[in-house]
């Protein structure tokens, strides 16, 4: 790796990794306020992965298989994503060892080591021969170019293998926006759910006569994601695309996932001020109305005369998110009258910062960083 490279990768690590922990801030603070930002859609379910240097079990049966976990390092997006999440419980909760950040020295064989990088750097990192990590669980699509294109590489377990069927990205907006908005934000959903619906299809006419739709979803993404078209066929059979926030595990099981993250980020110092009722948090937290109106009332007017401009944060590279993506790129988004301002950044806490800091009205990411710093900043 020359110096350039190594460069770029440090400073982009550096960079992720402050945008990763930004807004773990201590707080004692029990009351609860009006929360700052609302779910208002889902974008995806699944759609990550593990990969190790060694053939490892996710069904530990005996104590020679949950040792061969001991004192190795992972790379996960950092503190608050559903990758990180998931690691640290299967640590934890399955093999009965400990978890924790990664640092210069000796490693204990009780201890499954993070740190915190990019999934879009996961491969250059891995690769750089510093021994930085043993492996790492990014989203896709670098979850199956590492695994198809990487040397030596073992495919350890998909995040559905380790917990079937879990909430990933989610569409969020300021409260304040939605209040004040609601004909924009009916416009916005619209659109997006028009797109999401045409990405579905799309993947649906794979085996058709006619699967144009299909190739141009390949060509679209892998000019977006910078993967290869043959990747992606494996990437998208990984995860599932929707945009309604009620599934077949019942109307209030998003919300009772939110509410059990809540509990589990409290018990990691994630969250570090205190909910005082999870549930109540989560049922705010979760909003259906913006999208029920429209599965009721049916998709707002198109070609409205006037449009209205909306920020939106979404992440660099990331499938799950492809729909919002589609939907620019077809003029989706234009035919219902909005104009799309987007930003890309490298994982969910640099959303929720770009919320913080006004920039954003509208942001895509995973419920986990959504979750711990609406709950933090209340």
């Amino acid at each position: 790796m020359n110096s350039a490279t190594l460069t770029a990768v440090v400073v982009g690590f550096m960079v992720f990794f402050t945008l990763g922990t930004a807004f773990i801030a201590v707080s004692d603070t029990t009351e609860s306020n009006d929360l700052d930002i609302n779910i208002i859609a889902k974008a995806n379910i699944n759609g990550s992965g593990i990969f190790a240097d060694r053939p490892l079990s996710i069904d530990p049966k005996s104590p020679s298989e949950i040792n061969a976990w001991g004192g190795l390092v992972f790379m996960t997006p950092g503190p608050g994503s559903i990758q990180h999440y998931m690691l640290g419980k299967f640590v934890v909760e399955d093999l009965g060892l400990k978890y924790a950040m990664y640092s210069t020295g000796s490693l204990s064989s009780d201890t499954v080591y993070w740190t915190p990088v990019a999934p879009v750097n996961m491969r250059l990192v891995y690769l750089s021969g510093d021994n930085v990590s043993n492996g790492g669980f990014p989203w896709e699509p670098y979850y199956s170019d590492i695994i198809l294109t990487v040397d030596d590489v073992y495919a350890v377990a998909s995040s559905e293998e380790i917990e079937e069927n879990h909430p990933c990205c989610m569409v969020a907006a300021k409260t304040s926006f939605l209040e004040s908005n609601e004909a924009a934000v009916l416009r916005f959903l619209s659109a997006y759910m028009e797109a999401l619906d045409w990405v579905n299809n799309a993947l649906a006419s794979k085996d058709s006569e006619n699967p144009g739709d299909y190739l141009n979803l390949l060509f679209l993404t892998s000019e977006f994601s910078k993967v290869s078209p043959t990747t992606l066929e494996d990437a998208f059979g990984t995860l599932t695309y929707m945009y309604d926030l009620v599934d077949s595990s019942g109307a209030d099981s998003l919300e009772h996932y939110t509410s059990n993250l809540i509990e589990s980020f409290e018990s990691l110092g994630i969250i570090t001020k205190k909910v005082d009722d999870p549930t109540a948090f989560a049922n705010k937290f979760i909003n259906h109305t913006y999208l029920n109106k429209i599965l009721k009332d049916g998709k707002t007017e198109v070609y409205p005369e006037k449009k209205v401009k909306i920020r939106v944060g979404h992440l660099g590279g990331d499938i799950h998110q492809i729909g919002f993506v589609i939907g620019m790129k077809l003029g989706i988004f234009d035919k219902y009258g909005v104009e799309i301002i987007s930003t890309l950044y490298p994982n969910g806490p640099g959303v929720m910062q770009a919320f913080q800091l006004g920039i954003i009205d509208i942001g895509i990411l995973g419920l986990p960083p959504a979750v711990s710093n609406t709950a933090n900043f209340r």
